[in-house]
């Protein structure tokens, strides 16, 4: 019996030792206003006369039709921005434009221009429905959200291990980050946009897959194939340069 006693003694000692040396259970979810910043760490970062080329691949679906497009969007961060849109046989069906007062589209098969004064309105009226103007589209594709998204929320919930965050009064009204803070959705009034794999280009963090639910029954898929900031473009390369013939459409 006496030999028993110090034998337990040790086990018990041991048994707390373990307990004592085992890793200790850290929570997952950091604190909502620590991955907010490590949000904007990583968000890029442009001056107003930063030039861009991105070269995407577009696949749109609605209830009666799918479509299949390339586009290249360029410009100027701050304006001026075009896309030229083409088949995948390499011929441009579309020329867009869009500065500080209007957005034009032009159609050369229909020797046409269309100009309305919001970019989002006028292409939706055109069969091209999109949440975001041409500018708004490129900088969310470049992973520059100053501007698009204000430097503080109103309010955060949580969701599914990570963390939600509202805004008033802006297009994009929410927007979902996860633990390191990386982007995973925005979205807006009967909209959502989801990113996908993420990359980094000498500094600039973008996401190579967006899949974009535009309404209820359409949807697009937009993958970034290329990525060029070492571009210096002047404003006269940016505007268009149209036939003397074309016609001009008013969207209202």
């Amino acid at each position: 019996m006496k030999i028993l006693v110090p034998l337990f003694c040790l086990f018990l000692s041991l048994v707390t030792g373990i307990v004592s040396c085992a890793p200790k259970q850290v929570p997952v979810k950091r604190p909502p206003e620590v991955v907010w910043n490590d949000f904007w760490a990583k968000s890029s970062s442009f001056t107003n006369k930063q030039g861009f080329m991105i070269q995407t691949s577009v696949n749109y679906t609605a209830a009666d039709q799918r479509n299949r497009m390339l586009a290249n969007i360029w410009g100027l961060v701050d304006y001026p921005v075009r896309m030229d849109l083409s088949t995948g046989f390499g011929h441009t069906f579309g020329i867009w434009m869009e500065d500080h007062l209007r957005w034009e589209a032009y159609f050369p098969g229909e020797n046409a221009r269309y100009v309305h004064h919001d970019g989002s309105r006028g292409a939706t009226i055109l069969g091209y429905p999109t949440p975001l103007n041409l500018r708004e589209t490129a900088m969310v594709l470049l992973g520059f959200f100053e501007g698009l998204v204000p430097a503080y929320y109103q309010r955060v919930e949580s969701r599914n291990q990570m963390w939600k965050y509202y805004f008033d009064d802006h297009r994009i009204q929410n927007l979902v980050l996860n633990q390191d803070g990386i982007l995973q959705s925005v979205s807006g009034d009967g909209w959502q946009v989801e990113f996908k794999g993420p990359e980094r280009y000498n500094g600039v963090f973008y996401f190579s897959r967006l899949d974009m639910r535009i309404s209820r029954d359409k949807e697009a898929v937009i993958r970034i194939r290329s990525v060029d900031l070492d571009r210096d473009w002047e404003r006269e390369q940016l505007i268009l340069d149209l036939p003397g013939d074309t016609r001009t459409i008013f969207l209202y």
